[in-house]
């Protein structure tokens, strides 16, 4: 009876530390996934966004002395924002070696346009030209025009024998206003100097320079103006600007 009363006893021992084993085995492998999901990596939400890119083709040997004339102009001329030197002489150095950039920056020093003697650039909020009128093989024209919404900022130079030296904007068409002055009245001379910083520059033609004003019009201003648009002619012989048109330009933007 005793030696039955031992073995039924050392059974349920058995058994008992049998069942235990299993709930530590269970507890043990639940805390096991437990730490191993604390230590791993949690996935972020991430927002997908669409990087901006554009591949814009220029050619280097097309538009060589404009690029070249492109690095040495001074940072002054862009007062609105900011291309450094070197960051120009970089971007050159890759569109000669590749004939294209890559433009990761949307609204910030993108190149809208590029030809042999100008290239126009959105930035932050306006836009910068750079361009240039040939009067010899080895004498340019040089212009910039930084755009920005109280005005045109506008930088003259002469580029003889690669040397760039300033020059006055008034020696080339600062006196545009005059040769528009149909009555030299007061009024008609305050009318004017009032429109002023709606007048545009487009320099986009290898050979001509157009100068208009998108607010004036025929219908109030005729008894003063003979227009509000005056184009410019290159003349490479005697190095200068001639006029050969006055005329009231429609304003396409309306």
């Amino acid at each position: 009876m005793t030696n039955y009363k031992i073995t039924l006893f050392l059974l349920l021992s058995l058994g008992f530390f049998s069942c235990d084993s299993k709930i530590k085995s269970n507890t043990k492998i639940v805390e096991t996934e437990n730490t191993k999901t604390m230590i791993s990596d949690p996935v972020p939400e991430v927002e997908e966004k669409n990087q901006y890119a554009d591949t814009i083709s220029i050619n280097y040997l097309e538009n060589k002395k404009l690029l070249e004339i492109l690095k040495l102009v001074p940072e002054s001329t862009m007062g609105s924002w900011e291309w450094s030197k070197k960051e120009r002489e970089k971007t050159v150095e890759f569109i000669e070696k590749n004939n294209f950039i890559v433009d990761t920056t949307e609204m910030y020093n993108t190149i809208k346009y590029i030809q042999p003697n100008t290239i126009g650039i959105q930035v932050v909020d306006g836009f910068w030209t750079l361009s240039i009128y040939q009067f010899d093989e080895n004498d340019f024209f040089v212009v910039t025009n930084d755009m920005v919404g109280d005005g045109n900022d506008i930088q003259t130079f002469n580029f003889i024998n690669n040397k760039l030296t300033p020059t006055k904007m008034i020696n080339w068409f600062g006196e545009f206003y005059t040769n528009l002055l149909l009555n030299n009245s007061t009024d008609c001379i305050q009318l004017l100097e009032e429109n002023l910083l709606t007048f545009e520059y487009d320099f986009s033609d290898e050979n001509m320079v157009e100068i208009s004003s998108w607010l004036l019009n025929k219908n109030e201003a005729d008894h003063c103006l003979k227009g509000n648009s005056i184009n410019y002619k290159l003349n490479k012989s005697k190095r200068t600007f001639e006029v050969t048109k006055i005329h009231w330009k429609e304003n396409t933007t309306e």
